[in-house]
């Protein structure tokens, strides 16, 4: 459990830190920490504390429940796991009308691959 909990925010943090255009030293300076603690978080070794994880939550404009909140599918690859979380991260800062284009394109190629 411990392990699926570090792997789902190494994963999310991550995809927010790239989503952003942000170094693992951008993300170290905002939080305080030093570019290997970002670096070390980020391949599931550590768990940051509450201070640390307020300040990505800031950083981030996320809540600490969609920060800390975890699902990990077994099935699924790493990358796959990482690349849609990547998809999420990137849809949540997406302006209104790039998300309605996503949208309606997403709804065609469900409806070709149904």
């Amino acid at each position: 459990m411990k392990n699926n909990i570090k792997k789902s925010l190494a994963f999310k943090v991550k995809a927010l830190r790239e989503s952003a255009g942000l170094t693992q030293e951008d993300l170290a300076a905002k939080c305080n920490v030093s570019w290997r603690t970002i670096s070390n978080l980020e391949r599931g070794l550590v768990v940051p504390d509450l201070v640390m994880l307020i300040e990505i939550s800031k950083t981030f404009h996320t809540s600490l429940d969609d920060l800390l909140s975890f699902h990990i599918d077994s099935s699924k690859s790493k990358s796959r796991i990482e690349r849609e979380q990547f998809i999420i991260e990137k849809i949540r800062t997406m302006p209104s009308k790039a998300l309605d284009f996503l949208f309606d394109e997403i709804m065609l190629i469900f409806k070709h691959f149904n």
